[in-house]
């Protein structure tokens, strides 16, 4: 019994890695360490005002999950170098970070939707001075106060890989969704307490119910033969 308890348990894992196998197949990720910069407030007041004209959406830890986003692919490498108005992919911010700790950024979407994500990570500096540079704006350092702060902006765009057969497919939107999440150890933190609880059943199987069902079971057998040794001797008598 326990022989056969220990082969369901490797080939559930086995499946388990198959499993993760499969569906890398699917994700594009991005893992970052959060730290604290200093940046001017003026410039952080530009990025915020412009995040809510832009209606940014705000990812924060421990999880945070946004489904059924839309993005139109680059149809090839040229068409991303001359990308100089920003079309073509989708911000977001990621607040709430704590210093020293590790996140993933993933993307997540369909088989059938043949294309590369990219996510890039950057601070709010950075990504001034992307949006000063489309709009022709002179790049200036500000004398205004200083600031601390973890936030970052994510920005996701994607190139159309492959053929469809489907007329003008990579013309169309890529459904996608999108999660921030801390990770434990390397591990996302839902898979790590996933992974926890996996251990906690399989301990409480193997170290409790296997032994009760083997106990049980070896008391049936043993009734049994001392049935069957009951029934001879009658039929000898």
């Amino acid at each position: 019994m326990k022989f056969l308890f220990k082969n369901t348990f490797i080939a559930f894992f086995i499946f388990y890695l198959w499993l993760i196998k499969q569906t890398k197949a699917n994700i594009e990720k991005e893992v970052f360490t959060s730290n604290v910069v200093k940046i001017s407030e003026n410039f952080y007041a530009e990025i915020l005002e412009w995040s809510e004209q832009e209606g940014l959406v705000t990812l924060t830890p421990p999880y945070t999950i946004q489904r059924y986003e839309r993005i139109v692919p680059f149809i090839n490498a040229d068409e991303i170098t001359q990308n100089k108005t920003g079309q073509k992919e989708k911000w977001y911010i990621l607040d709430g970070l704590e210093e020293g700790n590790t996140y993933e950024t993933r993307v997540s979407y369909a088989a059938t939707s043949p294309t590369t994500f990219v996510l890039e990570i950057m601070g709010f500096e950075e990504a001034l001075n992307i949006f000063k540079k489309r709009q022709n704006l002179e790049i200036t350092q500000s004398n205004s106060q200083q600031i601390i702060t973890t936030k970052k902006l994510l920005r996701v765009s994607a190139k159309y890989e492959g053929v469809s057969n489907i007329p003008g497919r990579e013309f169309r939107p890529i459904i996608y969704n999108i999660v921030l999440e801390t990770l434990t150890y390397g591990v996302p933190r839902v898979a790590f307490k996933l992974i926890l609880m996996l251990a906690l059943i399989l301990g409480i199987g193997y170290f409790i119910c296997v032994p009760m069902f083997y106990s049980s079971l070896q008391k049936l057998i043993e009734v049994a033969q001392i049935n069957r040794g009951e029934l001879n001797r009658e039929k000898r008598e």
